[in-house]
């Protein structure tokens, strides 16, 4: 039961931040890069190939969407208005701080590659229906929109499927 819970509410927790999330006022992501440049949007899909035991969450209405156990995985777009993705980090931990209780951000956030696209990622705690949550959030400009891929689980579960998240971002395609 308590895991069905903790799905749940993490669930309507990363859904809700989709609410707080500032709407974009610029339409011209650069697919491959941190900065806006000028160009059209094109439809793009996320192709995600996760290792054994995750399993696809029927009846998402999301691009990608997965669960093992307690823990979760979602790609989306989402409308920040940041030019940059360090702009877009900052709009995305102020939502959060607002969003969820006990927020403490862990580390500061760090450039990566997924899917051959310059990202940022972050980790977070937090209290979320009194349960302590730890996230890792990776965004990214893929077809001219802001891209969030998250990962989210029981704070002392999370860090056991780390090598999963990893091999989850290494194996992200953009088409």
């Amino acid at each position: 039961m308590k895991k069905i819970l903790v799905l749940v509410f993490a669930g309507l927790a990363l859904f809700a931040l989709c609410a707080c999330a500032p709407k974009s006022n610029t339409d011209n992501k650069d697919k491959d890069s941190g900065t806006a440049t000028p160009q059209t949007k094109k439809d793009v899909t996320i192709a995600v190939t996760p290792p054994s035991g995750w399993n696809a969450v029927s009846g998402t209405v999301l691009p990608a969407q997965y669960q093992k156990g307690t823990a979760s995985f979602m790609a989306k777009t989402e409308a920040f208005s940041g030019t940059s993705l360090d702009s877009v980090a900052e709009q995305a931990k102020q939502a959060f701080s607002g969003a969820f209780e006990e927020v403490k951000y862990l580390g500061e956030p760090e450039k990566i590659t997924v899917g051959g696209k310059e990202a940022v990622r972050f980790f977070f705690t937090c209290k979320v229906s009194g349960m302590s949550m730890k996230f890792e959030y990776v965004y990214l400009f893929a077809g001219g929109k802001v891209w969030a891929i998250t990962f989210g689980d029981l704070a002392d579960t999370f860090d056991s499927l780390q090598g999963d998240y990893d091999a989850i971002l290494q194996g992200i395609q953009f088409k």
